[in-house]
């Protein structure tokens, strides 16, 4: 099976070559479909290159900023994997955004890792319904703006093309450096549709 719409990883590099993503099927998206209603074990998946900017800086200790959206949160957990494997100590705040409590996809993994490492804070946002406990209320961009600043921060976006673009353009606003946003390739992401 090819797929040449962009996904995301979920995990780390491992030594044994082993990638995991996170597939959420979308009502117009043909590759998630397939990739979850059609796809079987033994299937071949072509794979391209990385793309994007959404790496940790292993030579800075600055803060990390993680903004996911939906299932961009699976790559915003596989940063965090990434900084305790490498015995960094940096703050590093998650928020995940999503329209309701509900569609928080796997909220119950990244309250677990906030238990596990005191240098991690993970903020669910939700733009409708009551709100999650302990979270926020509002549009994500809007949330991560009034929680500022982050002068002391590298930021990584992760999600659907419109929440990186709003995301970035709200973090430059408040002045972080457009060198230190990285995050999914939201002009390949839009050329491809909703997956």
């Amino acid at each position: 099976m090819q797929t040449p719409a962009p996904n995301s990883f979920v995990s780390t590099p491992r030594r044994d070559g082993l990638l995991t993503f996170h597939i959420k099927a979308v009502p117009v998206g043909w590759v998630s479909n397939a990739l979850v209603h059609r796809a079987r074990p033994g299937d071949i998946l072509r794979l391209g290159p990385p793309t994007g900017s959404m790496t940790v800086d292993h030579s800075t200790h600055t803060g990390l900023l993680c903004l996911g959206g939906g299932t961009g949160i699976g790559p915003i957990k596989a940063l965090v994997e990434d900084v305790a494997e490498h015995g960094d100590r940096r703050p590093v705040e998650a928020f995940y955004g999503a329209r309701s409590d509900h569609d928080l996809y796997d909220i119950d993994t990244m309250m677990r890792l906030q238990k596990t490492y005191p240098w991690l804070e993970v903020r669910p946002v939700v733009s409708t319904g009551p709100g999650p406990k302990g979270g926020l209320k509002g549009l994500l961009p809007e949330a991560v703006r009034r929680r500022g600043p982050w002068h002391e921060y590298d930021a990584c976006l992760s999600g659907p093309p419109g929440m990186i673009r709003s995301s970035a353009d709200a973090l430059r606003c408040i002045g972080m450096p457009a060198e230190r946003i990285r995050h999914d390739s939201a002009e390949e992401l839009a050329t491809t549709g909703p997956d």
